[in-house]
């Protein structure tokens, strides 16, 4: 049930932070105290982590590299959108990636039952 409750709420953020990556609100983050590149990064940190949720099968190291292609893909959309694109976005995000992917390795060593995929 829990499980079922976090998956949704990952669902549901992934959602939410991908409108705000793609949809008319560039320097939205400046409204809650965040510049552009921290914002990246605790973006794709939620992303990872709702990536991780949704199907733990994965493991770490696909789930990372599905996080970092989905964020080379937003800088890409970016580029045609007329938004910026820009490379160290995609640096950024990569920081947020592999410090949420360092939780996971953390998590499976201390409780590896409790990301088991089902």
């Amino acid at each position: 049930m829990i499980l079922t409750v976090l998956r949704g709420g990952a669902v549901l953020a992934l959602l939410i932070l991908f409108v705000a990556m793609l949809g008319p609100f560039q320097g939205a983050e400046e409204g809650v105290g965040l510049s552009d590149k921290p914002a990246h990064a605790i973006g794709f940190f939620i992303i990872t982590c709702s990536l991780t949720l949704i199907a733990p099968g994965l493991g770490v190291l696909r789930t990372a590299l599905l996080a970092i292609a989905l964020g080379a893909g937003v800088e890409v959309i970016q580029g045609f959108s007329g938004r910026s694109a820009n490379p160290f976005d995609l640096l950024a995000d990569c920081v947020g990636v592999g410090l949420a992917s360092a939780a996971r390795l953390a998590v499976d060593r201390v409780r590896p039952e409790l990301l088991d995929a089902r």
